[in-house]
């Protein structure tokens, strides 16, 4: 057997494992690839993602549909101008709550796609981000919401897909600024939680909300960084989401953010390590969302 051919057999048989649901290559799912990957690297997605081009649905997004949800939010050099970035999506059932996978993303961490996916309307799904080699993984967004639209036959505002990158962007950013992505990430999720808990809507009834939560995570942020917060949440408060819906979705994250570590996170790494022993390097981050506001 082939090297490539031994990898994705392993590969199969951990996200299998991961997300206890069945293998990815499960009926109804959508495969998003990047317009400008060669016909060598779409079947290197593929078979990372141990599917085929006849087990899945297959889109191909292209750097002007990155651009329409990214302009204004994201830097162009983030963007850029070939679309690499793929995506894997499979709709789960109710309660499933959104399980998030990367492969080869560099900024951009599971905890951060599956905060945002909550907001731009995800239910129910597992969610493989990745590329055949190291991108910052910003527009992969794009792919994943396309690939979730198609794959549960929905429409997603661009209100809401448009918030979701706004809050992608502002949690990495913050995250660089502070040198800490799970605690930007905890900030947001913890301040988005009261927000529509609360039907929080304007600047003056967020920005005491984001000071006090930063304030007990110990965080030091300046002015500009708590306004940046605030205007994320006056567009995440105008979406107004269903609190009980949206806790669902994002069911874990704040627990496993605060312990650092989740089961999940821990069979990971002991897959890692079986690869590294078995083929060479791997990398590959999953964090799974569970019971987050029990």
């Amino acid at each position: 057997m082939t090297h490539h051919g031994t990898r994705a057999i392993w590969l199969a048989m951990g996200l299998a494992f991961l997300g206890n649901a069945g293998a990815m290559a499960a009926a109804g799912g959508v495969v998003t690839l990047g317009q400008n990957l060669s016909l060598g690297q779409r079947q290197q997605m593929l078979n990372y993602f141990g599917t085929s081009s006849s087990a899945v649905t297959i889109l191909l997004v292209n750097n002007t549909e990155e651009h329409q949800l990214l302009d204004g939010i994201a830097p162009a050099r983030e963007i850029g101008t070939r679309s690499i970035s793929s995506a894997y999506v499979v709709p789960e059932s109710s309660g499933y709550g959104i399980r998030v996978a990367t492969h080869n993303i560099t900024w951009v961490t599971p905890a951060m796609y599956a905060n945002a996916l909550a907001t731009a309307g995800l239910k129910n799904a597992k969610v493989v981000a990745a590329a055949p080699f190291g991108v910052s993984g910003t527009a992969a967004l794009a792919g994943i919401l396309l690939a979730y639209q198609k794959a549960v036959g929905v429409h997603l505002s661009s209100q809401q897909t448009r918030t979701a990158a706004q809050e992608m962007v502002v949690t990495g950013n913050l995250g660089d600024a502070i040198h800490n992505k799970q605690q930007a990430t905890q900030l947001v999720l913890l301040v988005k939680q009261e927000v529509v808990r609360q039907h929080l809507k304007t600047p003056q009834q967020i920005r005491p909300v984001v000071i006090q939560i930063s304030n007990q995570l110990n965080l030091h942020l300046t002015s500009q960084q708590i306004t940046e917060v605030t205007n994320l949440m006056v567009r995440i408060g105008a979406l107004s989401l269903s609190y009980q819906s949206f806790s669902r979705q994002l069911s874990g994250i704040e627990r496993e953010i605060r312990s650092g570590q989740s089961i999940w996170t821990q069979i990971v790494v002991w897959l890692e390590a079986l690869w590294h022993q078995i083929m060479g390097f791997i990398h590959v981050s999953w964090i799974d969302l569970h019971h987050i506001f029990a």
